[in-house]
């Protein structure tokens, strides 16, 4: 995978991956975890998310118009690495759901929640968390879950996957016409799929983990109960950390390990697969991976900044009951906050417990003894 190298300048470049590796083997995380053996991904596999014809076009041999497909870089090495990443995210799956391990991480590249059915964009050439989730309905997982928390929205996977019921998808993402330009709140689904679609688009840049966790605590967690889904799938791009530079958003390191932490206590049997999607300051990036891990090896979440854990924006109110509106036809237990009154009245009890728990935790830090 790190054999597809594109131009000097390329935000998605082979040290992405080899960053994130150094840092697991640096912390001694890499050590306590198993190594699953690489393989590409077979073409019955690629065939549940893309066309034939997209198949054979990824595989054929570079030409000259090729060096850029869109905002993709081709190379000789990228048929191959493209398989691999796919091949390999099928791989974590196929691992979680024999019940060889409980959860996995495929460090993966080139990413792939932009590859559409039939077409490759966004530095993605195969849907890598969309062949996975089609394969382990394939395996007998009768519900999955796939949730992208990469900053932009994984348009391939909301293609691929929009009118199914057995697979879900959830993206938190940066929207207001962010790249790619998709994933609108009133996108729910369509057909039977109505409803396992559900888009959370922040609408700027500087968003922080506050938001995320209330998003997490007032809507998406009462869904993934409700759905019980048997295996979560992670679209786990890192690049709404702070400093990314393409992102824009202002996550900590410490919060992916949180929502990673709540994942694996919501799937049904805790089986959960991480699969690396985006995430382009090498550093962060791999801060952002280790803190999964950790979590993902049973560690606690590092407690999150109690200065600003309590504080979402003004417009994450707004968002959050509009998503509540729009969903709640599919989810009753969204119901009391599809109203404006109700959403209201939820959202101030919540911040005041938000606000009680970080005086909490405030007066309980070792600083604040110190002071006092």
């Amino acid at each position: 995978m790190e054999e597809h190298v594109g131009p000097p300048s390329h935000v998605e470049r082979p040290q992405r991956t080899a960053a994130l590796v150094q840092k697991l083997k640096a912390a001694g995380l890499a050590a306590r975890c198993w190594t699953l053996p690489p393989r590409r991904a077979r073409d019955d596999e690629l065939v549940l998310a893309h066309t034939e014809a997209h198949v054979a076009h990824i595989d054929g041999p570079p030409k000259d118009d090729e060096w850029q497909i869109g905002d993709n870089y081709y190379t000789a090495a990228t048929p191959l690495a493209a398989r691999t990443a796919a091949g390999c995210t099928v791989q974590a799956v196929e691992a979680v759901c024999s019940g060889q391990m409980q959860r996995a991480f495929a460090v993966v590249r080139p990413p792939g929640h932009h590859a559409e059915c039939a077409r490759a964009m966004g530095f993605c050439f195969f849907n890598n968390v969309a062949v996975a989730a089609l394969a382990a309905r394939r395996l007998g997982m009768e519900k999955v879950l796939v949730l992208d928390w990469d900053v932009h929205h994984g348009n391939g996977i909301e293609e691929i996957l929009y009118g199914r019921a057995d697979i879900m998808y959830i993206s938190l993402h940066r929207g207001n016409g962010f790249y790619p330009g998709t994933g609108d709140i009133q996108d729910v689904g369509k057909d039977e799929g109505r409803g396992f679609n559900l888009n959370i688009p922040f609408p700027r840049g500087g968003f922080n983990d506050a938001d995320y966790i209330a998003a997490f605590d007032l809507v998406l967690e009462p869904v993934i109960r409700a759905y019980a889904p048997d295996l979560i799938i992670v679209s786990a791009g890192f690049d709404a950390v702070q400093g990314d530079p393409l992102g824009g958003m202002n996550l900590t390191p410490q919060v992916y390990g949180h929502m990673a932490d709540r994942l694996s206590r919501l799937a049904v049997g805790s089986k959960l697969v991480l699969a690396l999607e985006g995430g382009y300051n090498l550093r962060m990036t791999a801060e952002c991976g280790a803190e999964c891990v950790k979590v993902l090896l049973g560690a606690k979440p590092v407690p999150l900044d109690s200065r600003g854990a309590w504080r979402p924006a003004r417009e994450t109110e707004q968002l959050l009951a509009e998503v509540a509106a729009a969903q709640a036809p599919f989810w009753p237990v969204l119901e009391p906050l599809s109203t404006k009154d109700g959403f209201s009245s939820a959202w101030g009890d919540y911040i005041l417990s938000k606000q009680a728990e970080a005086a909490l935790q405030l007066r309980r830090s070792p600083r604040a003894k110190s002071v006092l």
